[in-house]
């Protein structure tokens, strides 16, 4: 049946009752109804047990294909419990069927996604209709002077409706309104009991509504409230919702299709007298508890013999996109007011890690290590799943695809460990305030996205040409440090202490090794918390030539297909020194944490090795568990602030 863009509801009424054929066969009185004697066409009068012939077909066998299932003349009733009926009436009596009879038939009526954009005059020409249901359609206002006054249940799901005034002009005394998924911001001046005196069950779910006590206080004057749905609003993440609402709305007997219980009551009890308790913002609890399946760092299979300078260090942790929380905005407006130098006193787990983060950790040997400053020096991207021109990271990630501002947060780093084998125990728990309701919604609709990356480091000694300036060299020694510059050995002679050693390191170099997306739209469905293990997908990483030992010429052979025979000596030779640089660059980067134990790889004709033609085993799968609660209150009692735990 082809859908008329722009339909009115009477229009669409109209093209569902064609589709029951009433004056075709089996229906009406056409010729099959008709004698072979020719007679007048039947009616109530001139029916009798002598016209039915050799050539008719019997009331039964029509019948019968009008209310079997599997007839080929069977059509769809489900627009009407009364479709049914009136097509075995235009069977059994067809005289019956005047356009009066047929309105005055319908007692409910289903017109759902057929284009519909506005409710006509024509409507009120069903004197009987109690239940009209018009979801899924264009509708973006209702006006109540064009519905039948016997209606009862009024149906609104799915449409484009943002105003109730038309509708609350002189309603009819309904009893269910259902109004979810529109696009109402508020409701509070039009659903009171002024206008819906009879009202027992209002479906508001799934609009964008986030003021909760100045709707709760506009429905406490319906008397006969007793069904309510708001889940899928902004303000259902409040805390504080649900309690909120059955304490006030003493009446209420079910809540978002939960049923209120007599110890719900008494845990919330005294709770709606607590509005200053009741914010307009939500909390949210992201966990992340540990990584499995980091892969094995390439210098820990170096056999030969390194130098000592540079120490690669690599840092391993969880990046994930989320709204900026009250907290980090009210720390960054202090700082903006104050002097720059606060900033580094602003709480790590909140703000993006920077290159000086990884810097000022000290390494494995004790040695401090100095970040290079210059223009050299660029500050890592915290973009999850996109990366730049030559392999670098890009901006674009941080963006939502809806627009949503989302801000970058990321766990502590962690370094790869023979003992641990890449499952890494993070620990990682952070509580958002998000003051931003519907973007909130927006968020945990869109998922959250996550991605685990490496930070790789690398750090060595300064240079004399290097603009580094010693730390060291600029403290100014305590009162009590002058007698301690000299140290006594087991001999009894004096030794100076040894100065510390300031490493330059270059800014990190960041790499994505898996991203995944996690889905929170059961958050905004009703449910508390969401929590699983996530396998990423695998960023297929770019191995610059230094790390992988390759040289451009067998990188040109491999482009151009050619054999080993056909490179020729002289790039033969230089193949092989750009090998053996490459290794020094890198398998070099041996950190000192290893020392003299370094695990050699396992050699030819060993046990461990693997038998030539066997395949090696697939690696683990990298894995990242997540957990994302939003906080509930359970009684009146979680309304009392507590100290909350610094972030870890």
């Amino acid at each position: 049946m082809p859908v008329i863009v722009g339909a009115s509801a009477f229009g669409a009424f109209e093209r569902l009752l064609s589709s029951l054929c009433l004056n075709e066969f089996p229906c009406g009185s056409g010729s099959w109804r008709t004698s072979t004697g020719g007679e007048e066409n039947v009616t109530q009068f001139t029916v009798t047990t002598k016209d039915y012939g050799a050539d008719r077909v019997p009331a039964e066998a029509l019948e019968e294909l009008v209310t079997s299932i599997t007839s080929p003349y069977s059509v769809d009733y489900s627009w009407s419990r009364e479709a049914r009926q009136l097509r075995e009436m235009a069977v059994k009596s067809p005289w019956l069927l005047s356009r009066h009879f047929i309105l005055e038939h319908f007692k409910s009526l289903r017109i759902v996604d057929k284009n519909v954009t506005e409710i006509d005059q024509l409507m009120l020409q069903f004197p009987e209709l109690t239940e009209l249901t018009l979801s899924a359609n264009l509708l973006s206002s209702v006006e109540s002077k064009h519905l039948p006054r016997s209606l009862t249940v009024l149906e609104l799901v799915a449409n484009k409706i943002s105003d109730l005034s038309d509708l609350c002009a002189d309603p009819p005394d309904l009893q269910h309104l259902g109004l979810s998924f529109n696009k109402m911001t508020t409701v509070s001046d039009y659903l009171t009991g002024e206008h819906w005196p009879c009202l027992l069950s209002l479906d508001l779910s799934h609009n964008s509504l986030t003021e909760l006590q100045d709707l709760v206080q506009a429905l406490q004057t319906l008397p006969k409230l007793r069904n309510l749905a708001l889940i899928g609003n902004p303000l259902a993440l409040i805390p504080g919702y649900r309690g909120y609402v059955v304490d006030s709305l003493r009446s209420l007997i079910i809540l978002d299709d939960s049923q209120i219980s007599a110890d719900e009551k008494h845990h919330f009890k005294g709770l709606a007298r607590r509005g200053d308790s009741i914010h307009n913002e939500a909390q949210i609890l992201v966990t992340i508890p540990s990584i499995t399946g980091i892969p094995k760092p390439p210098e820990y299979d170096v056999i030969d013999e390194v130098p000592q300078y540079p120490i690669i260090n690599r840092y391993y942790y969880v990046e994930f996109l989320f709204l900026e929380d009250v907290d980090s905005k009210k720390e960054i407006n202090s700082i903006s007011e104050g002097d720059n130098k606060e900033l580094e006193d602003i709480d790590r787990s909140k703000v993006p890690m920077t290159v000086e983060d990884v810097s000022s950790q000290t390494t494995s040997g004790g040695e401090k290590t100095v970040t290079k400053s210059g223009d050299d020096a660029e500050s890592p991207s915290t973009a999850l799943d996109t990366q730049g021109p030559e392999g670098g990271p890009s901006d674009e990630g941080l963006h939502s695809s809806t627009g949503l501002q989302l801000k970058s947060y990321r766990t502590q780093g962690i370094q790869w460990t023979e003992e641990t084998l890449g499952n890494l125990d993070v620990g990682y728990s952070q509580k958002l305030i998000i003051d931003d309701l519907p973007a909130l919604k927006q968020c945990l609709e869109e998922g959250l996205r996550l991605a685990v990356k490496e930070d790789k480091v690398l750090s060595y000694p300064p240079n004399e040409n290097d603009d580094t300036v010693s730390l060291a060299s600029h403290k100014k020694p305590a009162k009590g440090d002058k007698k301690e510059e000299k140290k006594v050995d087991k001999g009894g002679k004096k030794k100076k202490k040894e100065p510390e050693i300031e490493l330059v390191h270059s800014p990190p170099v960041v790499s994505t090794l898996g991203i995944y997306t996690l889905d929170l739209g059961a958050l905004n469905a009703g449910d508390h918390v969401t929590q699983e293990v996530c396998t990423c997908d695998a960023i297929e990483r770019v191995v610059p030539n230094d790390e992988s030992g390759e040289s451009d010429s067998k990188k040109e052979k491999k482009k151009k297909g050619g054999s080993e025979v056909e490179v020729s000596k002289s790039r033969k030779g230089k193949e092989g020194k750009d090998k053996q640089a490459g290794k020094k660059t890198i398998k070099s980067a041996k950190p000192d944490r290893m020392g003299s134990s370094t695990k050699a790889s396992p050699a030819k004709g060993s046990t461990e090795e693997l038998s030539e033609g066997e395949p090696a085993p697939p690696p683990p799968p990298l894995t990242v568990a997540v957990r994302v609660e939003l906080v509930k209150w359970h009684t009146a009692q979680d309304s009392i602030p507590r100290e909350e735990p610094l972030a870890t």
